[in-house]
């Protein structure tokens, strides 16, 4: 069950993690308390991800018609991430994933705000910086290193922001699952930067667990 905190070091990580994501990330704390009036993670099916659902389709929707002439080249598929913030309504920080026309797919982050009974605005709508479609990377000859065993709440919000902010050897984070385990790839582009990442990192600890980096 959620309660609220005020605690100045959680408040400090907040913000950090609020700067450098934009809030499209923000820590979970292990006790599952909250930033009073903060930017909180849904997780479920419920109403707030229906009504994000919503957001979302509207604002692919309506940068197709910006973008392409009305020809609607990107279709929402499915929301990966969802973090909303009370407001005069409420402001949902989405990571979707979107196709374009040709079917290739690539995350996308929304930040939409749904006001009390006059619409939706659409405040961000790009492509996630650790996201690149499939054939991007194919033709860029990009190699990969794998992360294995990753915990259920890490996503590739987590890896960009909190495991590799600084790591600007990194191209593209993927996520996978093999039966219950959760893995990820990251994408270099070369393997001189590969190996300056894995010798970096192998065998240290991740930020907020108890698992080391695994490659």
């Amino acid at each position: 069950m959620e309660y609220l905190t005020s605690d100045p070091e959680a408040y400090s990580e907040y913000m950090d993690d609020y700067n450098y994501s934009q809030g499209f990330y923000v820590t979970p704390a292990k006790d599952g308390s909250v930033m009073l009036g903060g930017i909180r993670r849904v997780t479920g099916l419920g109403e707030v991800h229906r009504t994000a659902e919503s957001a979302a389709v509207f604002a692919v929707e309506e940068h197709s018609k910006e973008k392409a002439g009305g020809k609607g080249f990107l279709k929402f598929m499915t929301i990966v991430n969802l973090n909303v913030e009370p407001a005069a309504g409420a402001l949902y920080y989405i990571t979707a994933l979107v196709a374009d026309a040709a079917g290739d797919i690539c995350r996308y982050q929304m930040k939409i705000w749904e006001k009390l009974n006059t619409g939706y605005q659409v405040q961000i709508f790009r492509q996630a910086p650790y996201s690149l479609k499939l054939s991007e990377k194919l033709a860029r000859k990009y190699c990969c290193v794998e992360i294995k065993n990753l915990l259920g709440w890490m996503d590739e919000n987590y890896l960009y922001y909190k495991c590799f902010l600084c790591a600007t050897e990194i191209a593209v984070i993927d996520l996978y699952f093999e039966g219950d385990a959760k893995h990820a790839y990251l994408w270099f582009r070369n393997s001189a930067q590969k190996e300056r990442i894995v010798k970096k990192y192998g065998g240290k600890k991740m930020p907020h667990s108890d698992i080391f980096y695994t490659f």
